[in-house]
């Protein structure tokens, strides 16, 4: 059996090369070569290359010895692979290019290295890997107390490069920098390179993409192409989704002004998120208010909280994931957005949490999210507890949706439109509260309805790619279309967004039918009080009835800021004519014909799928039956809650502005509809009479202001941003035309901002390592240019200024994972700024203030 080979001969002998075709495991490949797997894997142009594993340098011998065969057969099949071009040669460290430690520039990177040359290729090699051993190496990682556990090699076509780049991902504009040639100049700090942003909005469409901020000292011209561009925030971008954080990629363009990707790694030490508006948008599609957003961030909590403790998750794993739950949505130019890296920090609650979340294998800001040491025995424990607890709540899903609707109606009840502008200030207080209890303790039972329909939706997607995966079936669009066979098995369900249009249909064919009714709507010019008063009053009453009924739902319905149909009845009588019209004509279907039709349409798509579970596949039968059951069941209880929804959040509305109208008339504001520029707690304070410690007009003047600035902002869909960050107006500012630095006589030097934060001190201008007994720990190190040579100076340090040197810099990317506020590309740095001068360091705005 041992000379079978099998899976027990696989792990005696790892594979010593692998390609960028496959996604491995990075303690095979090592933190680059798992970055530039990934990058092949969202189609970016990555010169072509191997890998040399962590197994083949754990058996690769020093010079002294013999090469083992294993490891020239290794080499020999890389030499074939790549042809006899130039090559580079990198290293590729388990723990490399990690969200807390980069080793930017510590291990060894060779090039160019002669393809055709077996000896050059094998010291290249040798080089790689004995670099793990340096002592900047070892002194980097006993101060940032990390160990690399092993180092791989790439082995890449060489890009003969016109020029070369980074683009960093963070924020809703993407920064980069580039120089002429090779970009080792600018990973070394030896010029002050180019700087340019790009539009993440345009990467599909005519907008303007690319905005150049500054030249090169050279003076050579951006040299991104449009069309190169765009690729580069397609790929960048689609990487920074599947990987859930923010990224810096370098790039290089050859010649014949192709784009080729050669390197992506997180941005270190500094905290990110992964901003998205999927979904959320669809429910809140315009701006919204402070009132809103204060009573969303609040409901999303509570609503991930409370389906966690449904499932029986541990108490202690849900206290550990504090941060995350209270992050889960919050506001981006006046717009809602999912904080998806918060989003994927509570699916690790589940029992092996990392499997659901694997093709996002680091996120950041999660805390202590990571279940790291978690015993494979005590996460199936927990995964009978939490199967145990699921069952339990789905068993009785049909009646926690009717209790959560009855939870709903009740407070719709007690709190009508009709009834809250007479009721007291404590009264509407208590209505507040009342909505707000709902909202964080009677939702659970709403949001196990929105589990169901997600789960069971999916579970049956992937069953019907089992049963039908080539027919085409009903619904006749071919194999390539299988989303309309699935949603052919829905079509026809009793679902609560077709109850008020099936509604408003009924009472158009009494209008119809009754004359002086059908001729008051034609006559009435637009006023719901004269239609109104024209009409019987059975007729009147069913009016009555269908506004209060259903007069709340319409766009915008959960903004808060929208006024309903019930509201403004004028704005039916446009929508209730055209039903009347379209009851008089013959080629139009009714919704109970149409639902008729669609439900016979279910029933044939259904039986037929069920009948090709013939034969072998027979036992498939009662899976399929209880899946359909389940996703029409489940999508059916999610609409109903979702109507509720739409009835509470309207009377948060109601309430909250009869509380403006005792606000205006105590002189409190001006208006209104100023209580939507408060935060909920604040409108409780006021309406419980206990006042705010700010004025209040002041405050909703401020809030106005900002609101109208913010809501004119034209944000992307999804984007990174470091943590306790919002979007400023400035980050979607065009660039203006570059002009040749100068120095500034006001006590200022400019330069280009590398790392975040503020700090004042001594400076050291240092002229090399040499120099380093001038040194005291505390200053500011000031010099020229650093190279990883300087590593082990940045651990005295409290601030940075280069003369030369961009994001991309050595000395930049160590400044950013120790946290050191750091400012590049500074003119006459050395020579303006003497040592032992105070000087104040400004790491966010670029600026060296002289003291």
């Amino acid at each position: 059996m041992r000379g079978r080979g099998g899976i027990g001969a696989v792990l005696r002998k790892p594979p010593f090369v692998r390609g960028f075709d496959a996604i491995d495991d990075v303690a095979l490949v090592g933190g680059k070569g798992r970055s530039l797997q990934e990058l092949r894997a969202v189609g970016a142009p990555v010169p072509e290359g191997v890998i040399l594993t962590t197994a083949f340098s754990a058996v690769l011998t020093d010079e002294s010895k013999p090469v083992p065969a294993r490891c020239m057969e290794a080499l020999d099949e890389a030499r074939q692979r790549l042809g006899s071009g130039p090559l580079i040669v990198r290293s590729s460290a388990v723990g490399e290019d990690g969200t807390t430690a980069a080793f930017a520039g510590l291990l060894e990177s060779i090039f160019p290295v002669d393809g055709a040359d077996p000896a050059a290729l094998l010291d290249a090699v040798r080089r790689c890997v004995a670099s793990r051993a340096a002592a900047r190496v070892r002194a980097y990682e006993q101060a940032r107390k990390v160990c690399l556990q092993g180092v791989a090699v790439v082995v890449q076509r060489l890009v003969p490069s016109a020029a070369a780049g980074v683009l960093f991902t963070d924020g809703v504009m993407l920064r980069g920098e580039w120089c002429r040639g090779h970009g080792q100049a600018l990973v070394d700090g030896a010029i002050t390179p180019g700087a340019f942003r790009l539009d993440r909005r345009a990467a599909e469409g005519a907008r303007r993409i690319v905005h150049v901020e500054r030249l090169p000292e050279d003076g050579s011209p951006f040299p991104l192409t449009d069309q190169a561009a765009r690729a580069l925030v397609r790929h960048a971008t689609t990487l920074e989704r599947r990987r859930g954080l923010s990224l810096d990629l370098e790039w290089a363009v050859d010649p014949a002004d192709n784009l080729w990707i050669v390197q992506a790694r997180p941005v270190t030490d500094r905290r990110t998120f992964l901003w998205s508006n999927a979904n959320i948008s669809e429910n809140f599609p315009a701006p919204v208010t402070p009132l809103l957003v204060s009573f969303a961030r609040a409901g999303y909590d509570a609503y991930f909280r409370n389906l966690a403790r449904a499932f029986g998750i541990e108490h202690a794993r849900i206290a550990a994931h504090d941060e995350a739950f209270r992050g889960i949505v919050d506001a981006h130019g006046a717009r809602l957005y999912y904080n998806l890296s918060h989003i994927h920090a509570v699916l690790r609650l589940m029992p092996f949490g990392d499997w659901l979340v694997d093709s996002f294998d680091v996120f950041v800001g999660a805390g202590a999210s990571s279940p790291e040491g978690r015993r494979v025995a005590d996460e199936i424990m927990a995964l009978g507890r939490v199967i145990t607890h699921v069952v339990r709540a789905y068993r009785d899903l049909p009646a926690r949706v009717a209790r959560f609707e009855r939870a709903v109606d009740d407070v719709a009840s007690r709190f009508h439109p009709r009834d809250v502008g007479v009721m007291p200030a404590r009264a509407l207080a208590e209505g507040l509260e009342a909505i707000l209890d709902v909202r964080l303790r009677r939702w659970v039972d709403a949001s196990l309805a929105d589990c169901a329909a997600a789960v069971t939706y999916r579970a049956l997607q992937t069953l019907l790619r089992v049963i039908d995966p080539d027919d085409a079936g009903a619904s006749g669009h071919g194999a390539e279309d299988p989303a309309a066979r699935h949603h052919a098995l829905l079509k026809g369900l009793d679902v609560a967004g077709a109850w008020s249009l099936r509604a408003l249909w009924e009472l158009a064919v009494v209008v119809r039918a009754d004359a002086p009714a059908r001729e008051a709507l034609a006559a009435c010019e637009g006023s719901f009080a004269v239609f109104r008063g024209a009409l019987g009053p059975e007729l009147g009453a069913r009016v009555d009835e269908w506004l209060d009924r259903f007069g709340f739902r319409g766009s915008g319905e959960l903004l808060l800021t929208e006024p309903s149909l019930a509201e403004e009845p004028d704005r039916l009588l446009p929508l209730l004519s055209r039903y009347v019209e379209a009851v008089g004509d013959p080629s139009i279907e009714s919704p109970a014909r149409a639902f008729e039709r669609q439900r016979a349409e279910r029933e044939r798509e259904t039986a037929r799928l069920r009948a090709r579970l013939g034969g072998p596949r027979r036992a498939l039968r009662p899976l399929f039956d209880a899946l359909v059951l389940a996703t029409q069941t489940s999508v059916q209880l999610r609409e109903r809650a979702r109507f509720r929804q739409a009835l509470l959040y309207t009377r948060l509305r109601a309430v909250a502005l009869a509380l403006g109208r005792r606000l205006v008339s105590a002189g409190t504001t001006d208006a209104d509809d100023d209580v939507f520029f408060l935060r909920f707690d604040e409108l409780v304070d006021l309406a419980a009479g206990r006042g705010l410690s700010s004025d209040v007009r002041a405050l909703v003047a401020s809030r106005r202001a900002e609101h109208a600035t913010l809501s004119a902002l034209d944000l992307p869909d999804v984007f990174t941003l470091a943590a306790g960050t919002c979007v400023a107006p400035s980050a979607l500012a065009e660039a203006v035309d570059p002009a040749p630095d100068r120095p500034a006589d006001d006590g200022v030097l400019r330069g280009v901002p590398a790392s975040g934060g503020r700090i004042s001190g001594r400076a050291a201008v240092l002229g090399g390592l040499a120099d380093a007994g001038r040194l005291a720990p505390g200053d500011v190190l000031v010099a020229r240019q650093t190279d990883p040579g300087w590593a082990p100076l940045f651990f005295l340090v409290k601030g940075l200024v280069l003369e030369r040197g961009g994001m991309l810099s050595h000395g930049s990317i160590l400044a950013r994972e120790l946290g050191i506020p750091s400012v590049v590309g500074v003119p006459e740095a050395t020579t303006r700024i003497s040592h032992g001068r105070h000087i104040v360091v400004d790491g966010d705005t670029g600026h060296v203030r002289l003291a």
